[in-house]
């Protein structure tokens, strides 16, 4: 019974978001909507390329219990999380949402036919199978929260050579956009992820889309602070008109500095994370091979006094 009503409820709240996720769609789709998008956009300053609308603190307590929150930002998170592991298909998160719901049956029905099978107590069985279905309901979330910090680090790690790379383009007569396809394609072996991101920012701009919505949807997609810096900072030297090359190997400069901070920061921890297996698992073996043989000599000089 327990089962079923946890499989009830799970079911409901995946069709809940799903309906909520269609009539949005369909509210985009509306060309009043889309209209009032655009004029919102147009009045929209520059100066805030920063700013990311947070969703309210109860809908995000009931996004994150639910399972449904991949990002922790952005007026659409599920569809903004999902972008920035990786996932751009229109149905990305559909098909998200369906795992959850596959795994959160999928799950408990295989730990009730193995506890059945095996002769386990029923409250074990029940108890096993609850688990399953909490483990399969987030397991989603988690493996797509795991992508995002991969895809982070991958982009943090590479944004410095590209930039590298980009001034040396632009210093050599190449324009904006030239330079980010160059650089898109110099670095396809060394960061994929960055590579993507870049070319996809030169279709944008091939395809009509001003340079600065291009970048700020750049950094909304990656969600990388570092990125976002990058973004105001060749929006405010597009808006000035001053020289990009010079402003580029200025930030550039200092994202490596920025970078060798980390690792230096990265370094100084290592000790203390060593602390804990030092302490609970190197030492009790050291003092058992040091001081075993001199234990057991000692109780067997005790037991023979006697």
């Amino acid at each position: 019974m327990l089962l079923i009503v946890t499989s009830i409820l799970i079911f409901a709240a995946v069709a809940a978001a799903a309906y909520g996720y269609s009539a949005r769609m369909a509210t985009d789709k509306s060309p009043v909507a889309v209209r009032l998008r655009q004029l919102r956009q147009m009045h929209t300053s520059d100066a805030d390329i920063s700013y990311v609308q947070r969703p309210p603190m109860l809908l995000k307590l009931v996004a994150t219990l639910g399972g449904f929150l991949p990002a922790s930002e952005g007026s659409d998170a599920l569809r903004t999380g999902l972008v920035r592991a990786g996932y751009r298909r229109m149905d990305a998160v559909l098909i998200f949402l369906g795992s959850k719901v596959l795994f959160a049956v999928l799950l408990p029905i295989i730990g009730l036919w193995v506890g059945t099978a095996t002769g386990r107590p029923v409250g074990n069985v029940v108890m096993l199978v609850v688990a399953l279905a909490f483990v399969g309901f987030y397991a989603p979330t988690i493996f797509i929260g795991f992508r995002q910090r991969a895809r982070h680090a991958e982009i943090l790690a590479s944004l410095p050579d590209a930039l590298d790379l980009m001034v040396v383009c632009v210093e050599a007569g190449l324009g904006m956009a030239a330079a980010l396809q160059r650089v898109a394609v110099e670095l396809k072996l060394a960061s994929p992820q960055l590579s993507d991101e870049l070319s996809l920012v030169n279709r944008e701009m091939q395809t009509g889309i001003s340079r600065t919505d291009s970048l700020r949807n750049l950094a909304q997609r990656t969600g990388v602070e570092d990125v976002y810096a990058l973004v105001a900072m060749l929006i405010q030297t597009d808006r000035l008109g001053t020289s990009i090359a010079q402003a580029l190997r200025a930030h550039a400069e200092s994202m490596r500095t920025r970078r060798r901070q980390r690792a230096e920061q990265m370094a100084r921890k290592a000790s203390i994370k060593l602390a804990f297996p030092l302490v609970f698992l190197i030492f009790p073996a050291l003092i058992i091979i040091l001081l075993g043989p001199s234990a057991v000599q000692l109780v067997n000089a005790l037991t023979q006094a006697k």
